[in-house]
């Protein structure tokens, strides 16, 4: 956006919408606001350049000088911005600063907010068993980095069998140590996470969601009338609003937190369908499908659902709102899953685990295509290598044709709506 800021740090806190704003004109910085997140950036000669953390690391008039000095030291000198970062030796770099530059200038960019911000939950957790003052040249291989590290990882995720965090936090500090490398904070082939480590999920056992889709033939749909006629008699006493959340979920053929989520303008009358939003958490979507709203035909069964529910929370903007919600509007994430646990099925059925049902019922009792069902579950393979810059197609009335034999076969299973 072409908007102009003095050097005045109470304009900056007004600003609602994210962007791009000018700090000065023809001085190429700017102020990047994404989310909670504000800090500036300086372009010389096509290359960004971080010149700092809004208020957490420093001011407009701060960045205004510090980005003068960058322009000014590249002028004279040549260089690109990157390289004056490497002239910085008088202030040697702290891990904490270079994680934060990396945050900044790599990590958000590519990222839904929802990852960087839980990656950033992470980096605040190992700083505090590293220290913010920790220099990042202190964890080159040479001077016995990679057993911090190692140590560090053992004693905050091993020690709590938080395998998948160990993994996700170690790929975390592998890119940091990456971008220190490119940038010449450490010496090049000193990352210390440059592999796993050996002692990595040694004790861990995998666990999966539990489903009932191993009970599943070609010949029987196995525990699966027992369960919906469980589900009937809901057993736990949950509230209307949870009973018609789990039979929406085992309809809908999408991730709980979508169900929870679900809102009254996502149905599309005229299509007789749902469609939600790409940004929609619990829809997983990759920063690249941020633009692939997710659809839903509907069915006689789902309308007929969800005409009940609008008795209740028609004139709300959630389809499942909770009238007693504390975190959030609407049901949370968990409460099916609960109810299944409630009902008994906590070691045989998860909410997450229906996706394994309805694809194994699905393939054994029907000749539906796999992609079909594929796509209908909300992945998309489809978009990924070469075949994903060409392939467009939405496939639509064929997974309306799913959609209706699901839906009329949960009810020939027992089902009751």
């Amino acid at each position: 956006m072409n908007i102009s800021f003095a050097d005045t740090d109470y304009k900056i806190g007004s600003i609602k919408e994210d962007g791009s704003y000018r700090v000065q004109n023809r001085s190429g910085l700017y102020l990047i606001k994404k989310g909670n997140s504000i800090y500036f950036q300086g372009k010389f000669r096509r290359n960004h350049f971080s010149v700092g953390v809004w208020k957490k690391e420093i001011k407009v008039s701060d960045a205004i000088n510090k980005w003068n000095e960058v322009k000014s030291w590249c002028k004279e000198n040549n260089k690109l911005p990157k390289n004056f970062r490497q002239q910085e030796t008088q202030n040697p770099k702290t891990f904490w600063s270079v994680a934060n530059e990396f945050m900044e200038d790599v990590y958000k960019p590519k990222n839904k907010e929802r990852t960087w911000k839980d990656r950033e939950n992470k980096l605040n957790q190992m700083l505090q068993y590293i220290g913010k003052d920790s220099l990042i040249s202190d964890f080159e291989l040479e001077s016995g980095g990679r057993e911090r590290i190692k140590k560090m990882l053992k004693d905050v995720y091993e020690k709590n069998d938080a395998h998948d965090q160990l993994v996700r936090c170690r790929q975390f500090l592998k890119q940091i140590f990456e971008y220190a490398e490119d940038e010449r904070y450490i010496k090049v082939h000193q990352n210390p996470v440059y592999k796993k480590f050996q002692w990595e999920g040694v004790k861990h056992q995998k666990k999966g969601s539990p489903t009932l889709a191993k009970t599943i033939t070609s010949k029987s749909w196995g525990e699966i009338p027992k369960f919906l006629k469980s589900i009937n008699q809901n057993a736990c006493n949950g509230t209307k609003i949870t009973d018609l959340a789990v039979k929406a979920h085992l309809l809908l053929c999408i991730r709980s937190g979508v169900v929870a989520r679900l809102e009254w303008d996502w149905y599309n009358p005229e299509e007789d369908m749902w469609i939600i939003p790409s940004q929609t958490a619990g829809l997983k979507r990759k920063k690249g499908d941020l633009d692939s709203d997710h659809l839903i035909p509907s069915t006689y069964e789902i309308n007929s659902l969800m005409n009940q529910i609008r008795e209740i929370t028609g004139w709300q903007k959630y389809v499942f709102y909770s009238f007693n919600g504390k975190k959030h509007p609407h049901i949370g994430e968990e409460t099916i899953n609960d109810h299944l646990k409630n009902l008994g099925w906590n070691r045989k059925q998860s909410a997450h685990g229906w996706r394994d049902v309805i694809t194994t019922a699905t393939q054994e009792h029907s000749e539906i295509h796999y992609e079909i069902i594929d796509r209908q579950l909300g992945r998309m393979p489809h978009k990924q290598g070469t075949r994903g810059h060409y392939d467009e197609s939405s496939l639509i009335q064929k997974r309306r044709g799913f959609m209706e034999w699901w839906s009329s076969e949960m009810i020939r299973q027992g089902l009751k709506i």
